[in-house]
């Protein structure tokens, strides 16, 4: 078998072995995987439900000879989502590809039985390529899941999207509060009695998730709870200043005293300057039932129904597609997806917008 770049690209078999090797590296977390799973939808825009139901209510006791009482299933609340269309095109420079000229050249002058290891060198050289191709639909899906768990809304702006045409502008019905500023000294208090307030409407949260900021600014970093909230670890009591303590070590004081563990979220994401996201905002606070919060939609590109001439393509999870083409430009390598986040029962979460509380942070 004689390899030239262009066989190479176009062979699905050998773009398969990247893509699996790519995955198997496990070089980059896909984060919003932890509260999304994939569901396909057969049209762009489809109807959304946004309050199932979250519990199982209580039976009626009835009178052995009388009739069972007349239920019926809670109204499901309504909206309609549309996916969104991602996509870009990666230019392989020319450096890169006379060294993928080289392997090849190498490949072709092997033997037989030298063969699939010159070939797997190819493999483990284009598999950045590919990477980036292939993660950059999670990254953003990464970003605008986080935002959404941690404000309830999502924007992507001009400045982040500067190639872009259409924007994303998405808002949930989360319930949200705003501690008042005088709350600052006794907030953990504040917290405890909000939850409890919170019970009879939203039941129990299975855990708060914030910050790595948030949690030492607002939580170990308040005289409240270095003042109030002691423990004792290895029979030995330890003054819990701030500078001290892990999430692990509050969450042991906070569901001593009836709150949801903690979580700290510190998922981050490269944009294309180099500089790193935060998934989840700082000054926020959220209560959650469980982690698994619903489905990342998806809808097949039309141009994977209508291909275009001259480009090989390659599908992968959630009806993505990998492509390769080569112009008079040079060699691209592209990606297209239809993705949009949508969520059961967003109105069952809660927000603390914190910005009030500590407008400095």
């Amino acid at each position: 078998m004689i390899l030239t770049i262009q066989s190479l690209l176009n062979d699905p078999q050998i773009v398969r072995a990247v893509i699996d090797r790519t995955v198997a590296m496990g070089l980059d977390e896909i984060f919003w995987k932890k509260y999304l799973d994939f569901e396909r939808t057969t049209s762009r825009v489809f109807k959304t439900h946004l309050g199932v139901v979250t519990g199982v209510t209580a039976g009626s006791i009835i009178d052995r000879n009388s009739r069972k009482p007349l239920r019926n299933r809670r109204t499901l609340g309504s909206g309609v989502g549309e996916v969104a269309t991602l996509g870009d095109s990666f230019q392989m420079d020319n450096d890169r590809l006379d060294q993928l000229q080289e392997l090849i050249d190498v490949f072709n002058a092997a033997r037989t039985s030298e063969q699939r290891t010159a070939l797997n060198n190819i493999i483990t050289f284009i598999i950045e390529d590919y990477r980036q191709a292939l993660l950059a639909p999670h990254k953003r899906m990464d970003l605008v899941v986080g935002a959404l768990r941690s404000t309830g809304m999502a924007e992507i702006a001009l400045a982040d999207n500067p190639e872009g045409i259409e924007l994303l502008d998405m808002e949930l019905p989360v319930h949200k509060i705003t501690p008042a500023l005088s709350v600052k000294n006794y907030f953990i208090a504040y917290l405890k009695e909000q939850i409890e307030a919170l019970k009879p409407r939203f039941g129990k949260f299975g855990f708060m998730e914030m910050s790595r900021k948030t949690f030492n600014q607002c939580i170990v970093g308040s005289s409240e709870f270095s003042d109030r909230y002691k423990m004792v670890f290895s029979d030995a009591e330890i003054a819990l200043a701030s500078g001290l303590i892990t999430s692990e070590m509050a969450t042991k004081v906070f569901t001593g005293i009836g709150l949801p563990p903690i979580v700290i979220n510190e998922d981050l994401v490269e944009d294309r300057n180099g500089n790193f996201q935060q998934c989840f905002a700082d000054n926020r606070i959220g209560l959650f039932r469980t982690q698994k919060c619903g489905k990342m939609r998806w809808h097949t590109p039309y141009e994977i129904v209508d291909p275009i001439p001259g480009k090989t393509y390659t599908q992968h999870e959630g009806g993505m597609y990998i492509s390769n083409v080569r112009t008079e430009e040079g060699r691209f390598m592209e990606y297209g997806a239809e993705w949009i986040p949508e969520f059961k029962a967003p109105n069952k979460n809660v927000l603390f917008d914190l910005d009030t509380m500590n407008p400095t942070i």
